[in-house]
């Protein structure tokens, strides 16, 4: 099987330097690659540095969309990636056709190679002429390039926008088989990275059981330190998923503001609001505001970055730790998990604006609505989603993923969906005054459309007890009072001469 193990790099102030100069020029070498990508794209090779080579009995296959040669005859060119270098034997590639018999090369076939063949080859021919390029492993290099066509393929696919020039880059890759472990002690072992030299890093899992040589590993600077991420095969194998009709019990979770997961047992997980709580987010505010007093390029405005880089790390990881802390207790709960199907982009959309007819524009909550969705990107429901759904997959239960139409309006009891259901985190049925807390109501709902039971805790739960009963029925069937007054009832009503106590453990 494999996994991707990250770990903590732990180089020395030659080695973080060399790193930092890697990260540079490769930043460059990729915008360098994109804007000559970029020329073909929009020009068409009009006006681009470089002459254009004709060819004579070039073309482009309509069905394969393969391009031999660099124009159509007579006619403009036909490139769609724009990248002519000065040397035209870097352009095209050869392939052979050989007999399935005899394997004799039967004919040789000269084509238009892709474009990031073509920068390849180019930036090969840079390493020995430029010593910035020649210091770096030729390796990462291409993969640089592999990435810029990677981002150029999703493009022409419609599954992102067009690549964009970056300021910074913190990332680069190697290729597999390239990186080797080395010295391997209790609690650090050695990785030599080509070109870098032996690194130490924090060993936090076993590398013993890793089998055969090392795939991609990635180098990665965060927050001012420097991670590798190294994808191995390992001996484990994942079980196979259990079906739905072996299975016994399942648990049912509701994501929320207020709490992070309700499960439908009865229980709460608490949502820390990891980096919208009160003290953190004037924390991070006092940091973007003195990177904006700044001057531009200034060290100072650069030491006030990395301020805010290791701060914005140190709250990933909290996050990342406290899910994966959330993620272990939904899947321990039961034999199958079933969540909502929550469409989260849709969800944290900005507020439309609202026309009034007269050229200008009504009240739409924008602010309101900006504060809503920092707090649901901050709980990372996302994240949990998948955190559950490989811990589930390595216990071998299934996750089944429910409508969330109506959950958390629509009664248990009698089916009846109305918005006057529900009033922040009290459920009361306008049609057969069912109570219930909301969010534990929808966690069984969630549970029930599976079709198995879900656990039901012994103790008392919070989520049944009076608390959470509306003050609307609770005028109804509860008289409310002071402790303090204990039965003197008509005094108690009366709350300017209500006393106010602090209970102990004992009250």
């Amino acid at each position: 099987m494999q996994v991707r193990w990250n770990f903590k790099l732990l180089p020395n102030q030659t080695q973080e330097a060399t790193l930092e100069d890697w990260l540079v020029t490769l930043r460059k070498h990729r915008n360098y690659a994109l804007r000559e990508r970029t020329t073909g794209f929009e020009t068409n090779n009009k006006d681009s540095d470089s002459s254009i080579i004709y060819t004579h009995g070039s073309y482009c296959d309509l069905e394969s969309k393969i391009e031999f040669g660099s124009c159509c005859p007579l006619t403009c060119p036909v490139l769609k990636h724009g990248v002519i270098p000065q040397n035209f034997e870097l352009t095209t590639k050869t392939s052979t056709v050989k007999d399935k018999e005899t394997k004799e090369i039967l004919e040789t076939i000269v084509k238009w190679d892709s474009a990031s063949g073509i920068q390849m080859k180019v930036t090969t021919h840079l390493r020995t002429s430029r010593d910035n390029f020649s210091r770096i492993n030729s390796a990462v290099l291409q993969t640089n390039i592999a990435r810029l066509d990677t981002a150029f393929s999703n493009f022409y696919k419609r599954r992102i926008g067009y690549p964009n020039f970056i300021r910074r880059l913190d990332s680069f890759e190697y290729k597999p088989g390239h990186l080797q472990l080395r010295h391997i002690r209790k609690n650090y072992a050695t990785a030599y990275l080509p070109g870098i030299g032996d690194v130490k890093f924090l060993r936090s899992r076993d590398l013993t059981d890793i089998q055969g040589d090392l795939r991609t590993c990635t180098v990665t600077r965060k927050g001012g330190n420097w991670y590798i991420s190294m994808l191995v095969n390992i001996a484990d194998v994942l079980p196979a998923i259990k079906p739905l009709e072996e299975c016994k019990s399942v648990v049912g979770i509701d994501v929320g503001i207020n709490k992070l997961i309700a499960l439908s047992d009865g229980s709460f997980q608490e949502n820390k609001r990891i980096s919208t709580n009160k003290r953190t987010a004037r924390r991070m505010a006092m940091r973007q505001r003195a990177i904006s007093r700044k001057l531009k390029g200034s060290k100072n405005r650069t030491k006030a970055v990395k301020k805010l880089a290791k701060q914005q790390h140190k709250l990933a990881q909290r996050r990342d730790g406290y899910d994966w802390q959330m993620a272990k207790v939904v899947v321990d709960t039961a034999d199958v998990v079933a969540r909502e199907n929550l469409n989260i982009p849709n969800m944290v959309k900005r507020a439309k604006p609202k026309h009034d007819g007269k050229g200008g524009y009504k009240r739409n909550n924008a602010a309101q609505k900006t504060g809503l969705n920092k707090v649901i990107l901050d709980a990372s429901w996302g994240d949990i989603f998948d955190k559950i759904a490989w811990l589930a997959l390595k216990a071998g239960k299934p996750v089944v993923e429910v409508p969330a139409k109506y959950t958390s309006l629509e009664c248990p009891k009698c089916g009846h969906i109305d918005k006057k259901n529900r009033k922040g985190e009290k459920f009361l049925c306008v049609a057969c005054h069912h109570v219930d807390h909301a969010d534990t109501k929808a966690s069984r709902l969630i549970g029930k459309k599976v079709g198995l039971v879900f656990l039901k805790n012994k103790k008392t739960l919070r989520a049944d007890c009076a608390k959470v009963t509306p003050s609307s029925y609770q005028s109804i069937v509860v008289e409310t009072g002071n402790h303090a007054f204990g039965n003197n009832r008509a005094r108690a009503r009366n709350s300017d001469s209500w006393i106010f106590k602090r209970y102990g453990r004992t009250s």
